[in-house]
């Protein structure tokens, strides 16, 4: 069957990460089977805390509002050591745990960017993973910091930045006839369904023609 391949590199509390996500909601109901998207963890600063004040961040929102009309709250960066690598851990671990999707990573980063719950907390965010999915808290946080679940998010930090690509949001496409396309920092429906759209119409026309002569 005819379809495109879809690997998304993203940290679960990426502000354009969790704007992107609205395009690729989007995606997901126009395609359905057409467009298989696994999500991949880039952990953002080196599993540090966020280099940068509250301040600064509610900066960097009001930014975002001005190009895309999104709203976010800054609140939940409260602390010096507010990181994003527990909510990146609590979402692996719940896919880990057998729930896949993405329900739970898109509620944990509506939970920081729209709530302005502490999502940067270790307890924080697996209290929410445990909310999310109805597991509970103690399987969410031996998994989460469990080696499994290190080795995943350290593989698959490792592999984005082999990439070189500049930023997160960052998209690689690939159909079933051989088409390559790579999106960073691109985050609206409206250039996602047009590569999408693209690449599902050669790999149709492609499979129409079957093997060939």
């Amino acid at each position: 069957m005819a379809h495109v391949d879809v690997i998304y590199y993203l940290d679960v509390l990426s502000s354009w990460c969790h704007i992107a996500d609205r395009a690729v909601e989007r995606i997901e109901s126009k395609y359905g089977d057409g467009v298989r998207i696994e999500w991949r963890i880039a952990q953002l600063f080196d599993f540090g805390p966020l280099p940068f004040s509250p301040s600064d961040l509610a900066w960097y929102y009001g930014r975002t509002h001005a190009i895309c009309g999104v709203r976010l709250d800054a609140s939940w960066h409260d602390s010096p050591e507010t990181t994003t690598k527990y909510a990146n851990a609590a979402a692996e671990a719940i896919r880990a745990l057998g729930v896949d999707g993405s329900g739970v990573r898109r509620g944990l980063s509506r939970a920081a960017l729209l709530d302005g719950k502490p999502m940067g907390r270790r307890d924080a965010a697996i209290e929410e993973a445990a909310r999310l999915s109805g597991l509970p808290v103690d399987q969410i946080e031996r998994t989460s910091e469990s080696e499994q679940v290190r080795q995943r998010i350290a593989q698959t930090t490792r592999e984005f930045k082999d990439l070189a690509l500049p930023q997160l949001p960052s998209f690689v496409f690939r159909n079933t006839s051989g088409d390559l396309a790579v999106f960073s920092g691109l985050y609206t429906f409206e250039a996602l369904d047009a590569v999408i759209g693209e690449m599902l119409r050669a790999s149709r026309v492609t499979e129409s023609f079957g093997a060939g002569p």
